[in-house]
């Protein structure tokens, strides 16, 4: 794995939305790459910093209620 397809998988990692493969073939190149596993870990604090300054709101039952019949809905038209 090159640099630029480390970094490419980087946020997507952290995220846990990578295969297993692409993990593991970022773990290995992390290891053996001192800068990356750097950049990596950078990624990691930010993204727990914006985790942890993020304001999350409930939606009221009612809009969730109108989002589920409209997907039905579309889905019945299909």
């Amino acid at each position: 794995m090159t640099c630029t397809e480390a970094r490419l998988l980087m946020s997507a990692a952290v995220d846990c939305e990578i295969s297993f493969i692409e993990q593991e073939q970022l773990q290995q190149h992390l290891a053996l790459c001192a800068p990356c596993c750097i950049e990596f870990e950078t990624v990691k604090k930010t993204k727990l910093i914006v985790r942890a300054r993020l304001i999350q709101f409930k939606a009221p039952q009612s809009l969730v209620n109108s989002i589920m019949e409209l997907t039905n809905a579309d889905c019945r038209h299909k």
